[in-house]
This record gives structure tokens, sequence and C-alpha cells, in this order.
């Protein structure tokens, strides 16, 4: 499991797309116990469950996170102008990244849970600017 996770280059990915998300969820929410489920999810229907209500609001997220970016509030750690565009590359997440995590979810779900929040929570490609 946790070999596919780092290895396959193809699940990497979609994984990535995800962690990406929720650590941008992170830093505009500010949601902590959403991660606290996502470790101790204990089937694959709670993990499901979990990655909904983090997911349900990704447009909101986006925006805050692009007019925060904008205001200087928040920061993303890439070269060059943070437009809406990369915003949305960098940040969003598909149907179909979500489809390959839970099928990954469906063997262990609280195993991928616990790398996906861990994995999010450390992410520092976004963070709040410190004033």
């Amino acid at each position: 499991m946790l070999g596919k996770i780092l290895e396959e280059a193809d699940v990497k990915k979609k994984v990535d797309s995800l962690v990406r998300y929720l650590a941008a969820y992170k830093v505009i929410e500010g949601n902590y116990e959403l991660f606290d489920k996502l470790a101790r999810c204990r089937d694959v229907e709670d993990f499901i469950r979990t990655i909904y209500e983090g997911v349900r609001v990704k447009d909101r997220v986006l925006d805050k996170l692009y007019d925060g970016v904008e205001s200087g509030e928040y920061k993303v750690a890439v070269e060059g102008k943070v437009t809406r565009e990369l915003i949305d590359k960098l940040f969003s997440v598909t149907k179909s990244d979500l489809e390959e995590v839970f099928k990954l979810a469906k063997a262990n779900p609280r195993l991928v849970g616990s790398i996906i929040a861990s994995f999010a929570l450390s992410y520092e490609g976004v963070y709040e600017v410190r004033k």
C-alpha cells in the first residue's frame, strides 16, 4: 500500500493532488479535526465521508486562497506570479483523483487516511503570512 502511494507515478500524482488540496484546506479553513477524522477512519465509508467534508467546500477554499494570495495574506511556494489558473492547477482535486484514492482506501482506510493527513499537514507549499 505505502509502496504504491510512494512509487507508482500515476497513483502518486493523484494522491499528491488530494494532499495539496487538503493542505490549502488546512490553511484556509483551519479545520484540523478533518485530519484527525481522516487518520481514524474505521472503514472506507468513514474515509469517503471525511473526504467529502473537505471537498464539498473546494470552490470556497480555492477562491479564498486566490484572494488571500492577492492580498498578501497567504503565500504559495512558486516562482513568478500566482494566477487563478495556477491556483486551480496546483490545488484542485478531480473526480479521477478521488476515484484512485478511494480504491486505495478500500484495502486499508486508516493507513491511507493517516498517510494523506500526514502529507497534507506537513506540506509547505502554501502557508499563511505571519504579520
